[in-house]
Order: C-alpha cells, then structure tokens, then sequence
C-alpha cells in the first residue's frame, strides 16, 4: 500500500487527512482517512464508493451484495444481475429502452465504466480526488471530486457534467446509496409526498396515493409506516417515490445505538427522492437504497412528456454536491 500523506494520530485532537492507494478483490482502490471517516472508491468499477466507515462508531455503512463478487462489466449488462452494491449514480438513464431515437443501456453509463483519477488535493486539513471521463452513450464530459475535510465527520461529492454535443441532452441523475441494515433500523426523511414507483412490485403498499410520508395505505386498507423496517423472513420489497421533500436529505438511524447516516442534496438538483427497499423479498437481499434523483418517474420519455427531466444544453454544464454526514 503506498501512502500519498501523513497519517493520523487517533488519540490527538487534531486528526490530519491521508490517502492510500490499496487494493479492493484485486482492484485498485482509493482510500481517504480523516480519523473520523475513512472512504474506499473503486475507479476501475464506476468510481463507486465501496466501504464508508464511521471510525468512532466502527460502522461501515455501505451495503454490499454478499452472492456476487466485484467484477468488471460491458456497457450495456443487466445491472440487476451484477449488482453489487455500494454507493454509485446512475446517468443519463435508470430504466433502459430507446429514448429521443437513442438505445440507453441499464441503469446508464457511469456504473460499468471505468474511470480515470487523480489527486486533487492532499494536505493534512483536506483530501480530495478527481475522477472524470467521457460519455459513450452520451457526447458528454463528466468529473467528481470525492472529499475529506479534517475533524469532520462527512464526505462530500461534487459533480461537473458538460453537454458536449450542439442538441439538448433530457437526462436522468441520480445517487444510488445502498446501506447496511437491518430490522432495527429506521428510514428518515424530512417530509413529502410518497407514490409507488409500481404496486405490482410492492408487497405492502395498496393504493396509487400520494401518500403523506412516512403512512401510506396497506394492501387492507392499513396504515403502513414506511420508515420501519420488517424482518427478512416476511420477504417484503417497496419502491416509491418522494416528492415535495421540504428539505434536501434523507437517512437511516440505527435505533440501538444512535448511530445516524444522512445524505444531503439540493433540491433545485434532485427535487425527488426515490427509496428502493427489499426486506429479503427482492432476490432474498435486505438493504435500503437511497436515491435523490432529479426526475420523476424512472422511464425518460414519461418524465419528458411531464416536463420532470432533467436538461442541458449545448455546452451547458451541471455542477452539484451531494454530502453524506455521519453522527
């Protein structure tokens, strides 16, 4: 492991930031340390994030699919059957299919892409890199920076997305935050309106909606509060949609010990939240997917012709931040 800083003391007051550069199931991986969080992103598999440690509490966050092995992947594989989790975006589509004449691959580009890095800032009271790449689907040019702030407990991602090409590019973006838990857990979010993506799919949810979060109506008639988790063994699955957030985050509360992972967003960027569940009811995995998105629903054409898609034009650019805050 070569290491790019100076290492922290965890017994000082002041802990300083590093990077290492290590090895993750035989792909490079890039980890950033403040003695509080420690990150590891995987450039070769989507720039994803793959482990997010809150130290003082020895959490790790991030979910990872414990029947699949990180591999490296085409354009255009079915993403359901290579999910392996972690936290990653998926753009400039989610469902795939032809939209504006163009076949969009499963779940976008960015998540089987390998991405190019660099270190953009390495000191003892902040780190950061940069990863970027080019479009393949889209004439496109896309960059982030992951950070570490020191004696701070948060990690920030900012994002640079330029339309390269002389048409509008309709698009969807969207963060895919897959965490850890269990029945003790509990889903936080700061209000809205709540409408399943698809009652087919839902095991619980009984009507169309919107439903004030976090009640919505159980297949009886029941009141169902969507923000308790039930046991694997009743296999339960939801997928819905958050609309009207009055504030830009959603999170998950470890109901033992305290334990508190929010992200935080603009709502001028990703006005809606879409929440994917699966209580063991979806492939037997239980895991929560947070997901600030900035169009509703999931099929572009649809969210086009309802003028909720997202858009840039030529040689437009979208720059944004998302922060996930550990407590």
């Amino acid at each position: 492991m070569a290491s790019t800083s100076i290492a922290y003391s965890i017994g000082s007051s002041t802990m300083s930031c590093s990077i290492f550069e290590d090895r993750v199931s035989h792909f490079a991986a890039l980890q950033l340390d403040n003695g509080l969080v420690k990150a590891d992103v995987l450039p070769e598999l989507g720039g994803k994030l793959w482990n997010l440690w809150h130290l003082q509490r020895d959490v790790q966050w991030l979910w990872h699919n414990p029947y699949l092995l990180l591999q490296t992947l085409q354009l255009g594989a079915s993403y359901d059957d290579n999910w392996a989790g972690g936290w990653e975006e998926l753009f400039p589509n989610d469902a795939p299919g032809e939209f504006m004449g163009q076949d969009l691959p499963d779940h976008g580009e960015w998540w089987s892409q390998p991405w190019q890095w660099g270190v953009a800032e390495d000191t003892p009271e902040r780190v950061s890199i940069r990863l970027w790449r080019d479009g393949k689907v889209t004439h496109t040019h896309c960059e982030k920076w992951i950070t570490l702030e020191a004696n701070m407990a948060r990690l920030s991602i900012r994002y640079r997305i330029t339309n390269l090409e002389t048409e509008p590019l309709y698009f969807l973006f969207k963060q895919h935050l897959a965490v850890a838990v269990t029945p003790v857990h509990r889903l936080e979010l700061p209000g809205g309106k709540v409408t399943p993506v698809d009652l087919g799919f839902s095991t619980r949810i009984g009507a169309t909606g919107p439903f004030d979060w976090p009640v919505a109506c159980g297949k009886q008639g029941e009141s169902l509060d969507l923000s308790i988790f039930p046991p694997e063994r009743e296999a339960h699955r939801e997928f819905v949609y958050i609309a009207e957030l009055p504030e830009g985050w959603c999170g998950v509360r470890d109901t033992r010990t305290g334990a508190t992972l929010r992200l935080h967003f603009s709502r001028e960027v990703f006005p809606y939240a879409w929440l994917f569940m699966t209580f063991g009811g979806w492939r037997g995995l239980y895991t929560v997917v947070l997901e600030p998105c900035t169009n509703m629903p999931k099929d572009l054409n649809i969210a086009f012709r309802q003028g909720q898609c997202a858009v840039l034009h030529s040689n437009e650019t979208l720059e944004c931040e998302v922060q996930v805050e550990l407590s």
